[in-house]
């Protein structure tokens, strides 16, 4: 990653309210120094789960991988389960960032749209298979009931439901956001299913994501939404 890059992960973990949970009135308050320690760390154990189970790796496999005092890596994440928590919520905001650059403006229908994001989804994941296992491997730590995946999961529902409405005249019902959540646990469902059959989310898979999320929505929406102008 780029010193820029790296700064603005930084910036968006240090402001999140994960910090908070993880290292509680310690997080956001670290000199320059320990912004590059912290920084080392996340990338040591990224770089760590590219070959091995994330469950196989112990905060001393990080610490040596970052070339950062275990004494030292206390102040930044209690254990070696917050370094890979940390790391799945920065991943997430990543992936969020890049399906926001997925316009509706190419498709005619709202059914290329939502493929499109589904492809581009598995495109990420396969040009980074850390992210993939990060997200749908058994052993990943969980965020431990917390809100955060939650809310994650309904910024992606929100950035959908934005994109179809600024291009289609999509019908008002009252709970056309959880729809569109039951559709994103039908992907991600197909998702995990593949990942933990294959390690990697095939295109046969893929296609079944596509084919069910749209059969499903089917049930709500009319074939071919009339397009704003």
């Amino acid at each position: 990653m780029s010193e820029h890059k790296d700064e603005k992960i930084e910036d968006i973990l240090v402001d999140s309210e994960l910090a908070k949970k993880l290292v509680p009135n310690k997080f956001k308050f670290t000199s320059q120094q320990g912004r590059i320690r912290r920084q080392k760390l996340l990338m040591g154990a990224k770089k760590l789960s590219e070959t091995r189970a994330i469950n196989d790796i112990t905060l001393a496999d990080v610490c040596e991988e970052a070339g950062i005092p275990r004494a030292s890596a206390y102040h930044f994440f209690p254990n070696v389960e917050a370094i890979f928590l940390a790391l799945r919520f920065l991943n997430a905001i990543e992936i969020l960032e890049i399906l926001a650059t997925v316009e509706t403006d190419n498709y005619d229908r709202w059914q290329g749209y939502l493929t499109a994001l589904m492809e581009r989804s598995v495109s990420i994941f396969h040009s980074d298979q850390t992210k993939a296992k990060l997200i749908y491997d058994t052993n990943t730590p969980d965020f431990e009931e917390d809100s955060f995946g939650e809310d994650i999961d309904h910024q992606i529902i929100k950035l959908i439901y934005e994109r179809l409405s600024e291009r289609y005249e999509v019908p008002k019902f009252e709970d056309i956001e959880d729809t569109l959540l039951v559709t994103f646990s039908i992907i991600n469902g197909i998702f995990t299913l593949s990942y933990r059959r294959h390690e990697s989310i095939t295109d046969n898979y893929l296609q079944e994501a596509i084919t069910a999320s749209i059969a499903y929505l089917r049930c709500y929406l009319p074939e071919k939404l009339p397009r704003k102008s």
